[in-house]
Formats: C-alpha cells, structure tokens, sequence
C-alpha cells in the first residue's frame, strides 16, 4: 500500500515538473504541466479505478457464498449484481477523473461540480468506514481501507480546491 502510495506520488510530481527531469536537459520546456490539483485528480481517479477494478474479484477472493450457503439463487444473484454494478460505476468514476484533466478546464462549473461531487463520495466513505468498518476481521486490512478512503478524499479535497480558488 504504501509503496503504491510512493509511486502515484512520484509519477504524480513528473505531472506538475515544469522541466523534464535528466542529466542531459537543455533547460527547454517539458512536462505535461498539469496544476497541483489536476494531478491529485488524475491520482485519485487511479485510487478509485484501482478498487473498482479489484471490487470485480472481492466475491471470489472472500468467498462471498460460503457466508450464505443456504441463500437462494435469486439473492445471490442479486448480491453478485450489485457488486458488479457498483464496481462498474467506481471504475467510470475514475476513469472520469483520470481524463477530466486532460479534455476540461478545471474552472468550469461541471468541473468544479464533479470534483465536489467526489469529495462528498469519498468524505461519506470515509465516515461510514470510521462508523462501521469493513474488514474487521483484520486490523490491517480495516485500517489499510480506511487510509486508502482518506487518501482518496484527500486527493479529491485538493483537487477540488484548486479548481475552485
């Protein structure tokens, strides 16, 4: 976790260096150029599309079915779809903030309305974890969760900041 947290803070600042970073630089101009912000959003549309796409294995991984071996098909089923649904949407969500950046101007007001509109996803995940936690089973894993949730946030807090002062 914190290794990957290290790497989207590297690759992060390789967004916002004015100049490519190399012995032989001309001292021309290079870098994407990305604000503060718009890199925190890339970061976290990263963050959010990661655990969308690891939510697709969670059933699997946890053995969702073994918790339940008497339920019906019909509410498995349904179970399983809403997993599904909701890793979908996680996943479009960052997807979304990854390229935002690149195609909208972060003053613009549908901008400026995703990114709050992030903050609270995330501000209210982070608060329902605190509340009642997942993945109580392992203390690292509850925390670990509840790092990843706050960095998401966080993320999005600056990046929704910079678009609005």
């Amino acid at each position: 976790m914190i290794r990957v947290m290290g790497i989207c803070v590297f690759v992060g600042g390789a967004f916002v260096l004015p100049h490519p970073v190399s012995a032989q630089s001309s001292g021309g101009s290079g870098g994407i150029g990305l604000s503060a912000g718009a890199v925190c959003q890339v970061i976290g549309g990263v963050v959010a599309l990661g655990f969308g796409a690891w939510h697709f294995a969670v059933p699997g991984l946890y053995r969702w079915q073994s918790y339940v071996p008497d339920a019906p098909d019909s509410l498995v089923r349904a179970v399983d779809a809403t997993n599904f649904f909701f890793s979908l949407s996680l996943s479009m969500i960052g997807a979304m903030n990854i390229v935002m950046p690149f195609i909208t101007d972060a003053a613009e007001p549908f901008t400026r309305v995703w990114l709050w509109t992030n903050v609270g996803l995330w501000t209210s995940r982070v608060v329902y974890q605190l509340v009642k936690p997942q993945g109580s089973h392992s203390p690292a894993l509850q925390w670990g969760m509840s790092a990843a949730f706050l960095l998401a946030d966080a993320l999005m807090v600056v990046a929704a900041l910079d678009a609005t002062y």
